[in-house]
This record gives C-alpha cells, structure tokens and sequence, in this order.
C-alpha cells in the first residue's frame, strides 16, 4: 500500500492554533471542507480563495478524509465558538 503524500499540508505550532493548514496559508483544512460540505464545488472554493490551487484542495479534503475525527473536532471547535461570540457567558440578548 502506498503512503498518501499531503505535501499540500502543514501542521505548525504557531500558525492557526496548530491545525492543519494549506502549505504557506493560514487556510485551515477545515475551512476547506466546510464550504465543500455547504454544497461549494472546487470551482466555487477557488473563486472564494483566489491564492489556492487546485492541488492544494484536493489534498486538503484528501487529509480530511483520512483525519476525520480531528477535522470534525476543528468544526465543533469552530461552532463553539461562533457561540460563545452571538452570546457570551451564556447570556441570551
């Protein structure tokens, strides 16, 4: 069986928290799969972030496919914290 190479994809301690991210960006995989799970296609994730190639979103929702207990997490981290920003504290408007 062959390795999967993510050359496209770089984990760095000070760059978004460690997540994974496009090689050279602050573009989370995450990000990547989110829009690809809201229906975008590849051609709509390109448009929206001009400076990527279409390798790089190919590895990053291969990584996702083979990391999905970490990329999910990255989502519900995500979720949280839009939350925590609508209401602080819990505290309803």
């Amino acid at each position: 069986m062959s390795k999967v190479d993510y050359r496209n994809i770089e984990k760095v301690p000070d760059r978004c928290g460690g997540r994974a991210v496009v090689a050279g960006t602050r573009v989370r995989v995450s990000v990547i799969v989110s829009c690809h799970r809201q229906g975008m296609t590849l051609e709509d994730i390109l448009k929206q972030y001009p400076h990527l190639r279409l390798s790089d979103i190919y590895d990053a929702l291969a990584y996702a496919s083979d990391h999905p207990l970490e990329i999910d997490a990255d989502l519900a981290a995500d979720d949280e914290l839009s939350v925590q920003r609508e209401w602080p504290g819990g505290a309803t408007r």
